[in-house]
Protein backbone atom coordinates (compact mmCIF):
# COMPACT_ATOMS: atom_id res chain seq x y z
CA UNK A 1 0.00 0.00 0.00
CA UNK A 2 1.63 3.16 -0.96
CA UNK A 3 -0.03 6.65 -0.28
CA UNK A 4 1.42 9.97 -2.16
CA UNK A 5 0.78 13.59 -1.06
CA UNK A 6 2.91 15.31 -3.47
CA UNK A 7 3.54 19.42 -3.49
CA UNK A 8 1.09 19.53 -6.53
CA UNK A 9 -1.75 18.64 -4.37
CA UNK A 10 -1.17 21.12 -2.06
CA UNK A 11 -1.57 24.12 -4.15
CA UNK A 12 -5.51 24.10 -4.05
CA UNK A 13 -4.45 24.15 -0.62
CA UNK A 14 -1.71 26.63 -0.67
CA UNK A 15 -4.02 29.28 -1.67
CA UNK A 16 -7.03 28.42 0.45
CA UNK A 17 -4.44 29.29 3.40
CA UNK A 18 -3.82 32.74 1.73
CA UNK A 19 -7.63 33.43 1.48
CA UNK A 20 -8.63 31.91 4.90
CA UNK A 21 -8.91 34.09 7.94
CA UNK A 22 -7.49 32.02 10.18
CA UNK A 23 -4.33 31.91 8.92
CA UNK A 24 -1.47 34.00 10.94
CA UNK A 25 1.32 35.30 9.12
CA UNK A 26 3.18 34.22 6.83
CA UNK A 27 3.40 30.54 5.82
CA UNK A 28 6.78 28.69 6.33
CA UNK A 29 8.23 26.75 3.69
CA UNK A 30 6.80 23.31 3.19
CA UNK A 31 8.65 20.54 5.37
CA UNK A 32 8.91 17.06 4.06
CA UNK A 33 8.68 14.16 6.68
CA UNK A 34 12.57 14.37 6.42
CA UNK A 35 12.45 17.80 7.20
CA UNK A 36 10.48 17.18 10.42
CA UNK A 37 12.73 14.24 11.52
CA UNK A 38 15.51 16.49 11.65
CA UNK A 39 14.44 19.85 13.04
CA UNK A 40 12.84 17.22 15.89
CA UNK A 41 16.62 15.38 16.42
CA UNK A 42 17.51 19.36 17.03
CA UNK A 43 14.99 20.40 18.71
CA UNK A 44 12.49 18.30 20.71
CA UNK A 45 13.55 18.92 24.15
CA UNK A 46 12.49 15.44 25.38
CA UNK A 47 14.86 13.84 22.77
CA UNK A 48 17.47 16.55 23.58
CA UNK A 49 17.21 15.68 27.55
CA UNK A 50 17.40 11.91 26.97
CA UNK A 51 20.57 12.61 25.34
CA UNK A 52 22.06 14.91 27.69
CA UNK A 53 21.24 12.39 30.70
CA UNK A 54 22.79 9.60 28.51
CA UNK A 55 25.96 11.76 28.20
CA UNK A 56 26.08 12.28 31.87
CA UNK A 57 25.60 8.73 32.79
CA UNK A 58 28.62 7.85 30.74
CA UNK A 59 30.62 10.45 31.83
CA UNK A 60 29.92 9.08 35.29
CA UNK A 61 29.96 5.45 34.50
CA UNK A 62 33.69 6.09 33.03
CA UNK A 63 34.41 7.97 36.03
CA UNK A 64 33.41 4.54 37.82
CA UNK A 65 36.96 3.07 36.90
CA UNK A 66 39.28 5.78 39.36
CA UNK A 67 37.87 3.54 42.17
CA UNK A 68 40.28 0.71 41.08
CA UNK A 69 43.38 3.25 39.58
CA UNK A 70 46.55 4.12 41.41
CA UNK A 71 45.91 7.71 43.47
CA UNK A 72 48.68 9.83 43.73
CA UNK A 73 49.04 13.38 45.98
CA UNK A 74 51.76 15.79 46.21
CA UNK A 75 51.96 17.43 49.91
CA UNK A 76 54.21 20.21 50.92
CA UNK A 77 53.89 20.93 55.16
CA UNK A 78 54.90 23.36 57.08
CA UNK A 79 55.11 22.61 61.14
CA UNK A 80 56.16 25.31 63.29
CA UNK A 81 56.18 23.67 67.21
CA UNK A 82 57.17 24.90 70.58
CA UNK A 83 57.92 22.69 73.74
CA UNK A 84 58.74 23.75 77.29
CA UNK A 85 59.82 21.79 80.07
CA UNK A 86 61.34 21.82 83.02
CA UNK A 87 65.12 20.75 83.07
CA UNK A 88 68.69 21.53 84.40
CA UNK A 89 69.99 24.51 82.91
CA UNK A 90 73.73 25.23 81.29
CA UNK A 91 74.92 26.81 84.67
CA UNK A 92 74.12 23.72 86.66
CA UNK A 93 70.52 25.28 88.13
CA UNK A 94 66.57 23.85 87.60
CA UNK A 95 64.95 26.12 85.37
CA UNK A 96 62.07 26.26 82.55
CA UNK A 97 63.55 24.64 78.96
CA UNK A 98 61.57 26.21 76.11
CA UNK A 99 62.61 24.30 72.59
CA UNK A 100 61.18 25.43 69.34
CA UNK A 101 61.41 23.77 65.79
CA UNK A 102 60.28 24.82 62.51
CA UNK A 103 60.11 21.79 59.67
CA UNK A 104 59.57 22.08 56.29
CA UNK A 105 58.15 18.24 54.67
CA UNK A 106 57.59 17.71 51.10
CA UNK A 107 56.46 14.15 50.01
CA UNK A 108 54.64 12.06 47.08
CA UNK A 109 51.79 9.53 47.89
CA UNK A 110 51.39 6.68 46.11
CA UNK A 111 47.91 4.53 46.72
CA UNK A 112 46.47 1.50 45.01
CA UNK A 113 43.74 -1.12 46.24
CA UNK A 114 44.51 -4.17 45.28
CA UNK A 115 41.08 -5.95 46.74
CA UNK A 116 38.11 -4.17 47.57
CA UNK A 117 35.38 -5.74 45.70
CA UNK A 118 33.06 -2.89 46.39
CA UNK A 119 34.79 -0.58 44.12
CA UNK A 120 33.99 -3.56 41.45
CA UNK A 121 30.36 -3.30 42.45
CA UNK A 122 30.16 0.44 41.93
CA UNK A 123 31.81 0.22 38.55
CA UNK A 124 29.01 -2.64 37.59
CA UNK A 125 26.40 -0.33 39.21
CA UNK A 126 27.32 2.97 37.08
CA UNK A 127 27.64 0.49 33.69
CA UNK A 128 24.26 -0.65 33.96
CA UNK A 129 22.90 3.05 34.67
CA UNK A 130 24.74 3.84 31.81
CA UNK A 131 23.00 1.15 29.81
CA UNK A 132 19.45 2.02 31.23
CA UNK A 133 20.13 5.77 30.15
CA UNK A 134 21.30 4.79 26.83
CA UNK A 135 18.08 2.09 26.42
CA UNK A 136 16.28 5.64 28.32
CA UNK A 137 17.39 7.64 25.28
CA UNK A 138 16.09 4.69 22.83
CA UNK A 139 12.95 4.66 24.67
CA UNK A 140 12.63 8.93 24.41
CA UNK A 141 13.63 8.34 20.21
CA UNK A 142 11.03 5.76 19.52
CA UNK A 143 8.29 8.40 21.72
CA UNK A 144 8.97 11.64 19.79
CA UNK A 145 9.53 8.95 16.64
CA UNK A 146 5.55 8.05 17.18
CA UNK A 147 4.55 11.34 18.09
CA UNK A 148 5.98 13.27 15.07
CA UNK A 149 4.17 10.26 12.92
CA UNK A 150 0.75 11.04 14.44
CA UNK A 151 0.99 14.79 14.17
CA UNK A 152 2.35 14.70 11.33
CA UNK A 153 -0.19 13.01 9.51
CA UNK A 154 -2.91 14.90 11.18
CA UNK A 155 -1.22 18.36 9.85
CA UNK A 156 -1.07 16.66 5.96
CA UNK A 157 -4.77 15.34 6.04
CA UNK A 158 -5.73 18.06 7.76
CA UNK A 159 -4.65 20.12 4.65
CA UNK A 160 -5.91 17.47 2.91
CA UNK A 161 -9.57 17.70 4.33
CA UNK A 162 -10.00 21.93 3.28
CA UNK A 163 -9.56 21.06 -0.09
CA UNK A 164 -12.57 18.40 0.61
CA UNK A 165 -14.25 20.46 2.37
CA UNK A 166 -14.25 22.68 -0.01
CA UNK A 167 -14.99 20.38 -2.80
CA UNK A 168 -17.86 19.64 -0.55
CA UNK A 169 -19.22 22.46 0.06
CA UNK A 170 -19.22 23.73 -3.82
CA UNK A 171 -20.99 20.58 -4.07
CA UNK A 172 -23.82 21.42 -1.99
CA UNK A 173 -23.70 24.80 -3.25
CA UNK A 174 -24.17 23.47 -6.33
CA UNK A 175 -26.95 21.41 -5.47
CA UNK A 176 -28.72 23.96 -3.10
CA UNK A 177 -28.81 26.29 -6.38
CA UNK A 178 -30.46 23.78 -8.63
CA UNK A 179 -32.61 22.56 -6.08
CA UNK A 180 -34.30 26.50 -5.73
CA UNK A 181 -34.50 26.81 -9.49
CA UNK A 182 -36.52 23.81 -9.66
CA UNK A 183 -38.19 24.83 -6.76
CA UNK A 184 -39.22 28.20 -8.42
CA UNK A 185 -40.36 26.74 -11.69
CA UNK A 186 -42.72 24.04 -9.35
CA UNK A 187 -40.53 21.47 -9.90
CA UNK A 188 -39.46 20.28 -6.38
CA UNK A 189 -41.31 21.00 -2.85
CA UNK A 190 -39.98 24.27 -0.87
CA UNK A 191 -39.15 21.47 2.02
CA UNK A 192 -36.56 19.63 -0.03
CA UNK A 193 -35.04 23.14 -1.07
CA UNK A 194 -34.73 24.61 2.23
CA UNK A 195 -32.79 21.05 3.11
CA UNK A 196 -30.36 21.31 0.44
CA UNK A 197 -29.68 24.89 1.82
CA UNK A 198 -29.24 23.74 5.58
CA UNK A 199 -26.62 20.57 3.85
CA UNK A 200 -25.00 23.63 2.10
CA UNK A 201 -24.70 25.67 5.24
CA UNK A 202 -23.83 22.49 7.10
CA UNK A 203 -20.78 21.82 4.64
CA UNK A 204 -19.87 25.75 5.25
CA UNK A 205 -19.42 25.35 9.05
CA UNK A 206 -17.37 22.09 8.52
CA UNK A 207 -15.10 24.22 6.02
CA UNK A 208 -14.57 26.80 8.47
CA UNK A 209 -13.92 24.13 11.39
CA UNK A 210 -11.45 22.18 8.85
CA UNK A 211 -9.70 25.34 9.61
CA UNK A 212 -9.53 25.54 13.01
CA UNK A 213 -8.49 22.14 13.03
CA UNK A 214 -5.14 23.14 10.82
CA UNK A 215 -4.22 25.40 13.39
CA UNK A 216 -4.59 22.88 16.26
CA UNK A 217 -2.89 20.40 13.98
CA UNK A 218 0.20 22.70 13.01
CA UNK A 219 0.81 23.65 16.67
CA UNK A 220 1.02 19.94 17.71
CA UNK A 221 3.55 19.42 15.09
CA UNK A 222 5.24 22.46 16.06
CA UNK A 223 5.57 20.87 20.06
CA UNK A 224 6.87 17.45 18.10
CA UNK A 225 9.26 19.57 16.64
CA UNK A 226 10.14 21.84 19.46
CA UNK A 227 9.15 24.99 18.33
CA UNK A 228 8.75 27.48 20.82
CA UNK A 229 6.53 29.94 19.44
CA UNK A 230 3.55 28.84 17.19
CA UNK A 231 4.34 28.78 13.22
CA UNK A 232 1.90 28.28 10.29
CA UNK A 233 3.17 24.99 9.20
CA UNK A 234 2.63 23.14 6.10
CA UNK A 235 4.05 19.61 5.32
CA UNK A 236 4.51 18.27 2.24
CA UNK A 237 6.65 15.49 0.01
CA UNK A 238 5.56 11.82 -1.43
CA UNK A 239 4.86 9.43 2.03
CA UNK A 240 5.09 5.72 0.94
CA UNK A 241 3.82 3.47 3.25
CA UNK A 242 5.51 -0.03 3.48
CA UNK A 243 3.16 -2.84 3.20
CA UNK A 244 2.41 -4.70 6.78
CA UNK A 245 3.27 -8.21 7.14
CA UNK A 246 0.94 -10.45 5.68
CA UNK A 247 1.28 -13.08 8.64
CA UNK A 248 2.72 -12.42 12.33
CA UNK A 249 6.49 -11.78 12.20
CA UNK A 250 8.47 -13.65 14.78
CA UNK A 251 8.56 -11.33 18.00
CA UNK A 252 11.40 -12.84 19.73
CA UNK A 253 14.27 -11.12 17.87
CA UNK A 254 12.54 -8.11 18.21
CA UNK A 255 11.06 -8.25 21.81
CA UNK A 256 15.18 -8.46 22.73
CA UNK A 257 16.12 -5.29 21.33
CA UNK A 258 13.29 -3.34 22.50
CA UNK A 259 14.21 -0.01 24.22
CA UNK A 260 11.57 -0.72 26.85
CA UNK A 261 12.98 -4.27 27.44
CA UNK A 262 16.53 -3.13 27.26
CA UNK A 263 15.92 -0.27 30.03
CA UNK A 264 14.48 -3.23 32.16
CA UNK A 265 17.62 -5.24 31.73
CA UNK A 266 19.47 -2.74 32.57
CA UNK A 267 17.89 -2.19 36.13
CA UNK A 268 18.11 -6.03 36.35
CA UNK A 269 22.08 -5.79 36.26
CA UNK A 270 21.69 -2.91 38.66
CA UNK A 271 20.16 -5.34 40.93
CA UNK A 272 22.75 -7.61 40.25
CA UNK A 273 25.46 -4.79 41.22
CA UNK A 274 23.29 -4.48 44.45
CA UNK A 275 23.78 -7.97 45.34
CA UNK A 276 27.83 -7.68 44.90
CA UNK A 277 28.26 -4.72 46.59
CA UNK A 278 26.10 -6.12 49.78
CA UNK A 279 28.46 -9.11 49.72
CA UNK A 280 31.47 -7.08 49.48
CA UNK A 281 31.91 -6.57 53.47
CA UNK A 282 31.85 -10.27 53.69
CA UNK A 283 35.63 -9.82 51.99
CA UNK A 284 38.96 -8.68 53.17
CA UNK A 285 40.71 -5.38 51.09
CA UNK A 286 44.28 -4.90 50.50
CA UNK A 287 45.97 -1.31 50.13
CA UNK A 288 48.92 -0.47 48.80
CA UNK A 289 50.85 2.98 49.82
CA UNK A 290 54.02 4.03 49.76
CA UNK A 291 55.54 7.91 50.55
CA UNK A 292 58.35 9.37 49.32
CA UNK A 293 59.63 12.56 50.44
CA UNK A 294 62.27 15.16 52.11
CA UNK A 295 62.65 17.74 55.60
CA UNK A 296 64.49 20.20 56.02
CA UNK A 297 64.15 23.68 57.85
CA UNK A 298 63.71 25.44 54.15
CA UNK A 299 60.10 25.52 51.82
CA UNK A 300 61.81 23.00 49.43
CA UNK A 301 64.00 21.03 51.19
CA UNK A 302 67.14 19.16 49.95
CA UNK A 303 68.07 16.72 53.05
CA UNK A 304 66.81 14.01 55.09
CA UNK A 305 65.09 12.04 52.41
CA UNK A 306 63.00 9.44 53.93
CA UNK A 307 59.99 6.97 52.43
CA UNK A 308 57.60 4.96 53.83
CA UNK A 309 56.14 1.35 52.29
CA UNK A 310 52.75 0.40 53.78
CA UNK A 311 50.17 -2.65 53.14
CA UNK A 312 47.39 -3.13 54.68
CA UNK A 313 44.58 -5.84 54.95
CA UNK A 314 41.50 -5.19 56.47
CA UNK A 315 38.28 -7.16 57.13
CA UNK A 316 35.56 -5.29 57.96
CA UNK A 317 34.00 -7.71 60.95
CA UNK A 318 30.62 -6.49 62.01
CA UNK A 319 31.35 -3.13 60.73
CA UNK A 320 27.70 -1.96 60.68
CA UNK A 321 26.10 -4.45 63.18
CA UNK A 322 26.53 -7.96 63.35
CA UNK A 323 23.56 -8.93 61.36
CA UNK A 324 23.72 -5.74 58.56
CA UNK A 325 25.42 -7.70 55.99
CA UNK A 326 22.75 -10.54 56.26
CA UNK A 327 19.99 -7.89 56.03
CA UNK A 328 21.75 -5.44 52.99
CA UNK A 329 22.16 -8.96 51.22
CA UNK A 330 18.53 -10.05 52.01
CA UNK A 331 17.29 -6.68 50.89
CA UNK A 332 19.59 -7.22 47.55
CA UNK A 333 18.17 -10.74 46.21
CA UNK A 334 14.87 -9.66 46.67
CA UNK A 335 15.02 -6.49 44.67
CA UNK A 336 16.89 -8.58 41.97
CA UNK A 337 13.94 -10.96 41.94
CA UNK A 338 11.62 -8.51 41.56
CA UNK A 339 13.63 -7.03 38.69
CA UNK A 340 13.43 -10.07 37.08
CA UNK A 341 9.53 -10.37 37.63
CA UNK A 342 9.75 -6.94 36.02
CA UNK A 343 11.44 -7.76 33.24
CA UNK A 344 8.92 -10.50 32.87
CA UNK A 345 6.15 -8.63 32.80
CA UNK A 346 8.00 -5.95 30.41
CA UNK A 347 8.33 -8.59 27.88
CA UNK A 348 4.84 -9.91 28.24
CA UNK A 349 3.52 -6.23 27.63
CA UNK A 350 5.27 -5.52 25.07
CA UNK A 351 4.69 -9.10 22.90
CA UNK A 352 1.14 -7.42 23.63
CA UNK A 353 1.89 -4.09 21.78
CA UNK A 354 3.64 -5.70 19.08
CA UNK A 355 0.90 -8.12 18.35
CA UNK A 356 -1.79 -5.20 18.70
CA UNK A 357 0.52 -2.69 16.56
CA UNK A 358 0.71 -5.75 13.79
CA UNK A 359 -2.86 -6.37 13.67
CA UNK A 360 -4.19 -2.96 13.72
CA UNK A 361 -1.44 -2.12 10.76
CA UNK A 362 -3.52 -4.60 8.68
CA UNK A 363 -6.44 -3.66 9.15
CA UNK A 364 -5.90 -0.14 8.67
CA UNK A 365 -4.45 -1.34 5.72
CA UNK A 366 -7.56 -3.39 4.41
CA UNK A 367 -9.59 -0.37 5.39
CA UNK A 368 -7.96 1.61 2.95
CA UNK A 369 -8.85 -0.69 -0.07
CA UNK A 370 -12.16 -0.80 1.24
CA UNK A 371 -13.00 2.61 1.41
CA UNK A 372 -11.26 3.33 -2.14
CA UNK A 373 -13.86 0.42 -3.24
CA UNK A 374 -16.65 2.25 -2.32
CA UNK A 375 -15.50 5.79 -2.94
CA UNK A 376 -15.07 4.57 -6.26
CA UNK A 377 -18.63 3.10 -6.55
CA UNK A 378 -19.86 6.27 -5.11
CA UNK A 379 -18.63 8.44 -7.80
CA UNK A 380 -19.79 6.20 -10.18
CA UNK A 381 -23.04 6.12 -8.58
CA UNK A 382 -23.44 9.80 -7.85
CA UNK A 383 -22.81 10.46 -11.60
CA UNK A 384 -25.55 8.38 -12.66
CA UNK A 385 -27.94 9.10 -9.82
CA UNK A 386 -27.54 13.21 -11.26
CA UNK A 387 -28.48 12.54 -14.53
CA UNK A 388 -31.68 10.24 -13.54
CA UNK A 389 -32.68 13.27 -10.72
CA UNK A 390 -32.59 15.04 -13.92
CA UNK A 391 -34.24 13.29 -15.80
CA UNK A 392 -37.06 12.85 -13.45
CA UNK A 393 -36.49 9.14 -12.98
CA UNK A 394 -35.18 9.55 -9.57
CA UNK A 395 -36.86 10.55 -6.77
CA UNK A 396 -35.33 13.97 -4.42
CA UNK A 397 -35.06 11.46 -1.19
CA UNK A 398 -33.07 8.84 -3.29
CA UNK A 399 -30.68 11.17 -4.93
CA UNK A 400 -29.84 12.85 -1.64
CA UNK A 401 -29.19 9.40 0.20
CA UNK A 402 -26.50 8.89 -3.09
CA UNK A 403 -25.30 12.06 -2.48
CA UNK A 404 -24.65 11.90 1.24
CA UNK A 405 -23.03 8.45 1.16
CA UNK A 406 -20.45 10.51 -2.32
CA UNK A 407 -19.92 12.97 0.53
CA UNK A 408 -19.52 10.45 3.28
CA UNK A 409 -17.06 8.39 1.70
CA UNK A 410 -15.11 11.03 0.19
CA UNK A 411 -13.98 11.65 4.04
CA UNK A 412 -14.45 8.12 5.07
CA UNK A 413 -11.39 7.59 2.51
CA UNK A 414 -9.38 10.20 3.65
CA UNK A 415 -9.43 8.77 7.17
CA UNK A 416 -8.67 5.67 6.53
CA UNK A 417 -5.51 7.11 4.53
CA UNK A 418 -4.62 8.94 8.29
CA UNK A 419 -5.44 5.92 9.87
CA UNK A 420 -2.65 3.69 8.34
CA UNK A 421 0.22 6.03 8.44
CA UNK A 422 -0.91 6.53 11.97
CA UNK A 423 -0.91 2.57 12.46
CA UNK A 424 2.45 2.79 10.69
CA UNK A 425 3.89 4.44 13.25
CA UNK A 426 2.48 2.32 15.85
CA UNK A 427 3.25 -0.07 14.50
CA UNK A 428 7.53 1.08 14.10
CA UNK A 429 6.96 2.63 17.91
CA UNK A 430 6.19 -0.93 18.90
CA UNK A 431 8.94 -2.35 16.89
CA UNK A 432 11.28 0.11 18.65
CA UNK A 433 12.47 2.07 15.63
CA UNK A 434 14.51 5.07 16.68
CA UNK A 435 14.14 8.69 15.60
CA UNK A 436 16.20 9.48 12.12
CA UNK A 437 16.43 5.61 11.45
Amino acid sequence: MILRRSLLSLLPFLSLLAMSPLAQGDSAAPLTWQDCVRIAIERNPQFLSAMRAQEASQAQYRGSYNGIFPHLSLSNTYTDSSNTSVGVLADGTTGTITSTSKNWTAQGTASLDLIDLSQWAAIQSAEASFHQSQANEQVASSNVLLNLYKNFSTLLYSQEAIDVDRNIRNLWDQNAQMISLRYDSGAESKGNAMQTQAQFLQSDVALNQSYRDLQVAQQQLAQSLGQDDFSTLVVTGTWTTTPAPKTPPDFGPILAQLPVVVAQQAVVDQAKAAIHAAHSSLYPTLSLNYSKGLEGDSEFPTHNPFWTFTGLLSYPLFAGGPTATYYASAAADKNYKKALEDLRSIREQALGTLESAWSGFVQAEDQVRVQRAFLDADVQRKQEADIMYQSGLMTFQDWQVITNDYVNFQKSYLSAEQSLIAAEGQWRFATGQQLGA
